[in-house]
């Protein structure tokens, strides 16, 4: 026998409160949050998965935090890597206010709801988490529609992706955590090289003509030679989606400042200083110096029978 047909299940009205109540709850208990969309640059079609993606959008937008007695998962987790955190936060977010916010700006027509790999900004604890599942049907239909989705996230492990939203303390996270390339100049052949402003976009074209775009960080100068500069850049990334070396004599424009600065050398072994820490903690023990000197491992470690463990040598 069909249902009654004088007992309707959610009218339209019904609908809209519901999902009024519901905005209602989580801008009173929620906390705000960057959403941030993830562009893949390049895709491996045969195990579909992005090889090169950056990230060049947040749009703010409350969400409710599930996680009531804090972040989930393994936490901090002592591995043979070294001690790595692996926490996790379930995040609930309105359907309506994700398309009001997000939807309509950040994705193409058919993409209809957050999608894994996109990532979370969450400003209480200055954590960036990664999407791992969606769901998309609980609580199940109440009253027909569905109101939320419930985000699964574990905290981002970042792999030199580009970050590049527009918010420093987001992009400052790329700044932290990312490699950095150094490159070098002359100040007398580039004059508005100083001009060049933190975070913002340097595009430049390689004599082959492949062209890309690395972000800027710092200057740094030169002991005993104040005509040479150095710039603090992140790893270039190309628009054919492939990896290119920069070389000398590449010019590098940028985007706000529109200063332009001709690279003269390619810093490859810094070994960082404590001067970094506060921006990039460069390990200041490295020996990247020390290893150049070496060609041969054989030079560096010590494999005689009388230091079967191969430490190396005392420089």
């Amino acid at each position: 026998m069909p249902t009654n047909q004088y007992f309707q299940n959610g009218t339209r009205q019904e609908q809209d409160l519901y999902e009024s109540l519901v905005i209602e709850a989580i801008k009173i208990y929620g906390q705000d949050c960057y959403y941030i969309p993830r562009k893949i640059v390049k895709q491996d079609l045969i195990i579909n998965e992005d090889l090169i993606s950056e990230f060049e959008k947040a749009f703010k937008i409350e969400m409710y935090v599930d996680s009531v007695d804090g972040f989930e998962g393994d936490g901090q987790l002592l591995s043979k890597f070294g001690l790595e955190i692996r926490d996790s936060v379930n995040l609930v977010v309105s359907n309506l206010r994700w398309n009001q916010l997000v939807g309509r700006y950040g994705y193409t027509a058919d993409s209809v709801r957050p999608l894994e790999g996109d990532l979370i900004y969450f400003p209480l604890t200055s954590g960036l988490f990664e999407i791992k599942f969606v769901e998309d049907k609980k609580p199940f239909h109440q009253l027909k529609d569905i109101a939320v989705y419930r985000l699964s996230c574990e905290l981002f492990e970042y792999e030199s992706q580009e970050i590049d939203t527009g918010i420093d303390e987001i992009d400052r996270i790329q700044a932290v955590a990312g490699d950095t390339q150094i490159l070098e100049y002359t100040s007398n052949d580039s004059p508005s090289g100083f001009g060049l402003q933190e975070f913002e976009t340097l595009t430049f074209t390689l004599p082959s003509g492949v062209t890309g775009s690395c972000e800027f960080f710092k200057y740094d100068s030169v002991e005993d030679s104040p005509d040479i500069q150095r710039v603090h850049v992140s790893p270039p990334t190309f628009n054919d989606g492939k990896y290119h070396a920069l070389t000398t004599g590449t010019v590098l424009t940028g985007q706000n400042s529109g200063s332009v600065i001709t690279i003269t050398n390619i810093n490859q072994i810094d070994d960082g200083t404590a001067d970094d820490s506060e921006l990039f903690p460069n390990d200041p023990g490295a020996q990247n110096s020390a290893f150049s000197q070496h060609v041969n491992v054989n030079d560096f470690l010590d494999f005689s029978e009388e230091n079967p463990f191969g430490e190396p040598f005392n420089f």
